[in-house]
């Protein structure tokens, strides 16, 4: 059987562009598909890049800001004691007296109770309040942000505050119950006048009432309790039978 020339080059042609099909197919789109991933990666990381880049331009301030923001949690935890005893709240009293000409004739000493920390936003009402603002930042609750920065490794101390209420009665004159005032929010220890009740008495010229107040103390904070200095009391008698010699 002869075959002619025409039939032998469509046939070599065919076979031609079969090979050209099964190399697209089997070679170029597969090729083609990890080009497409790869420039996709490659836009991710372009943009983690530029995200760095920025952070890193901005390396020396963020230090600054962390080492400003650790002081500022020093100086606020400085203003709490570690705890809060009625010998505390007595000597409190007796220096306030010394310091300000105030007479304070009994103090009512009431149970402490944890401040409870106003609630923490969820992930969802917090990103949505904050999109609008910036759509980079995380909420409160979000552990991952959407660039390459993370802040799952971050731990937060465990602190609880404590309210102690106080209530005293007291005496005084007009400016020395200013100067209570101003005594009284000047302290290291943060304290909180909550009400006052007063009056005048017309034949000695002093004001008398009540004042409610509290204290303050922290726990969870590396500070220790320290009991406070009291001093010229007497402790213990040469004899427990009185004046007996």
């Amino acid at each position: 059987m002869k075959v002619k020339k025409s039939e032998i080059q469509l046939l070599v042609a065919v076979i031609g562009i079969l090979i050209a099909v099964c190399t697209y197919f089997l070679v170029y789109a597969k090729f083609n598909e990890k080009s497409d991933a790869l420039e996709s990666q490659n836009a991710s990381l372009a943009s983690q890049v530029a995200t760095l880049q920025v952070l890193e331009e901005r390396k020396a301030d963020y230090i600054a800001a962390t080492e400003k923001m650790r002081n500022y949690i020093i100086s606020f935890e400085n203003r709490y004691p570690a705890d809060i005893l009625p010998e505390d709240s007595i000597m409190m009293i007796n220096t306030l007296e010394g310091m300000t000409r105030t007479t304070v004739a009994s103090i009512a000493f009431g149970e402490s109770s944890e401040v409870v920390y106003a609630a923490a936003q969820t992930t969802d009402t917090t990103a949505a309040d904050t999109a609008s603002a910036d759509e980079t930042e995380a909420s409160a609750d979000t552990t991952v942000t959407s660039g390459p920065i993370t802040t799952e490794a971050t731990t937060y101390a465990d602190t609880h505050m404590y309210e102690v209420p106080l209530s005293i009665s007291i005496e005084c004159t007009y400016n020395d119950f200013k100067g209570l005032i101003r005594y009284i929010y000047s302290l290291q220890e943060r304290k909180s006048v909550h009400g006052i009740s007063i009056g005048y008495n017309a034949e000695t010229g002093m004001l008398s009432g009540s004042m409610n107040l509290s204290s303050y103390y922290l726990q969870g904070t590396d500070k220790i309790y320290t009991e406070p200095d009291i001093s010229g009391v007497g402790l213990g008698v040469d004899t427990i039978f009185g004046n007996m010699e």
